[in-house]
This record gives structure tokens, C-alpha cells and sequence, in this order.
């Protein structure tokens, strides 16, 4: 444990750390509760010896400081004292104390009670190495929750959640707002043709072209489920829209992708639709049924092409 022994006598200081470090731990000096204050606040400690008679700052005092300004982060704190009564044991025990050790030291006692403060360090520990833990489970169920796990993408659910932020923003800061859906042609004949593993190897290369274009932090792409694919585009017009629309397009037929079951190219392709929000919607999904009306009409008017929302 990292021990600080806080007490304005040199000879205690030096006869605890002896103790201490016979017993493998790392001792640093406080000479008062001022210093007591500072060190705490800029390095980690796992024990204070804390004298209580001290001058301007005692040890009650300092003791009442560090468990505010430590909040949770509890560690033990032994106070060293030549009152025995009851009240003094009372009171810093209400202060924030954890043990007594009379003066003079005695070096056995001293050991034996570390000994017992140990047992608390380990198990803050094990707490600590817990909490770390789920900290970091809930970071990764968040992320499977918000992004699709084959291609990176966020999902359908991330995709619904930032468009109603943003169709909600969009609307009181009079922006415009556009979504671009796209889907792969002839997706269900590809899967047929080649198998589902190299279906998914297409859609993640197609995942990674698609997130190349959507340049911008505040843009999204997003699988939106199938062959099918989504990006959002805040404060951004129709036609910047569709500038990214028809670059998403190209960066697909760019893959070169075979696909001999499609039936307009050699490759994978992709259709899309693009609706921009300008005041004429009352929803999200509304601009995205329009994309989505959109992509439609790409895809009767012969697919591989861009539409664009009327």
C-alpha cells in the first residue's frame, strides 16, 4: 500500500515508516494537516496515519476534508493519539477515522492494526477492478446496441434515434436536414449465387465505402437492415445531398464486386433515393418514407441511379 504518516513529531514519523516498510509498503511524510490536504489531493493513497494534535490544521479537521473532497473513494485512516476517553474516541471516529493507536507507538500494535486496514485495501481493490470491469461491459453492450456488428455501422435503432434528435434540431433552427437510403440491387441474388459468407463480405466492403463518404462528424451511415443502407446528412440541401448520394454510388460500382446474377451490370451496384427536409415534413420517418419513395423510383427507372425526393 501507498501509506502517508502524518504527524508533526520527526521521531513518529520515522519510527511509523520503519514499521511500515518492514512490512513492504511505500511510507511518504506529512508534517501537518495542511500538507496532509495538498498531498491527498495530488497522488493516490491507500492508508493515513493521521496525528490528531496538530497545529492550524488538526487531525480531526483534515480528516473531515479528505472525506469530502474523496466523496466515495473511502480508504482507512488510523489516528495517532495520546487521548483515551471516550469522547475523543468518539469523536474522531464521527470525523471520519477508522482506528486508534495510543502513543507512545508501539510497533506491534502498529503492524497488526495495518494488517487489519490491508484486508479494507484489498478489497477497495477488487471493488475497484470490478467496477472497471462493468464499466467497461456496459461501454461494449452500448456499442452493440448502437452499431450493426457485421459492417461497423450504426444500426436501425441508432439511425432512429439520431434522426429524431436531428429532425428535432433541424426544425427549430429552421436547417435542412437530408437522409439518403440505399439499396444494393439484386442483393437476394448475389446471397443465392455466391453464398451467404461472401453476402456478408460484400456488405462490409460496401460498409466501408459507404462510411468513406460520409466525410463530415455530424453525418451518419448505417446499415439499415438487408442490402439496404442509410446515411444522415444535417444541415446539408438537396443537391450537397445528392452530390454524396451519387459519390456513394460510384464508390460502390468501384468495388467491382462481381455479381453475375445482376441484371444492369457485371458488378454490385447500388440504388438510391435522397429527401431533404426544408420545413415540409412533420416527422422524421416522414423524410424517411420520402427517401425511401425515392429510392423506389430509382429503382423502377432502370436502378444504379440516384433519385431525388419531389
Amino acid at each position: 500500500m501507498k501509506i502517508l504518516v502524518v504527524d508533526d513529531s520527526k521521531t513518529i514519523r520515522m519510527l511509523a515508516a520503519e514499521c511500515l516498510k518492514s512490512l513492504g509498503h511505500e511510507v511518504a511524510h506529512a508534517e501537518n494537516g495542511g500538507d496532509c490536504l495538498q498531498f491527498v489531493a495530488d497522488y493516490t493513497v491507500d492508508l493515513i496515519l493521521m496525528d490528531i494534535e496538530m497545529p492550524s490544521i488538526n487531525g480531526i479537521e483534515a480528516t473531515k476534508a479528505i472525506r469530502e473532497i474523496k466523496k466515495d473513494d473511502w480508504f482507512p485512516i488510523i489516528f495517532l493519539t495520546t487521548h483515551s476517553d471516550d469522547d475523543s474516541f468518539a469523536n474522531g471516529i464521527l470525523a471520519g477515522g477508522d482506528a486508534y493507536l495510543l502513543k507512545p507507538l508501539n510497533p506491534l500494535r502498529l503492524q497488526m492494526t495495518v494488517i487489519v486496514m490491508e484486508r479494507i485495501y484489498l478489497m477497495r481493490q477488487k471493488l475497484f477492478n470490478t467496477q472497471k470491469t462493468l464499466h467497461q461491459v456496459n461501454l461494449e453492450l452500448e456499442r452493440l446496441s448502437l452499431f450493426d456488428q457485421l459492417t461497423g455501422l450504426a444500426n436501425r435503432h441508432n439511425f432512429d434515434s439520431t434522426l429524431a434528435r436531428q429532425f428535432a434540431w433541424a426544425k427549430r433552427s429552421k436547417s435542412s436536414l437530408s437522409v439518403i437510403i440505399g439499396d444494393l440491387d439484386y442483393f437476394k441474388v448475389f446471397n443465392d449465387c455466391y453464398g451467404h459468407p461472401a453476402g456478408d463480405n460484400c456488405l462490409s466492403q460496401i460498409a466501408r465505402a459507404m462510411a468513406e463518404q460520409a466525410k463530415r462528424p455530424i453525418d451518419l451511415a448505417c446499415r439499415y437492415g438487408g442490402g439496404e443502407f442509410t446515411v444522415i446528412l444535417p444541415e446539408t440541401e438537396l443537391q450537397g445531398a445528392h452530390v454524396v448520394a451519387e459519390s456513394i454510388r460510384q464508390a460502390v460500382f468501384e468495388q467491382n464486386i462481381p455479381h453475375a446474377g445482376s441484371n444492369i451490370a457485371d458488378r454490385i451496384t447500388m440504388s438510391l433515393g435522397v429527401a431533404t427536409y426544408n420545413g415540409q415534413y412533420l416527422t422524421g420517418p416522414d423524410l424517411t418514407k420520402a427517401a425511401g419513395a425515392a429510392l423506389y423510383n430509382a429503382k423502377q427507372n432502370g436502378r444504379n441511379r440516384t433519385e431525388v425526393a419531389v
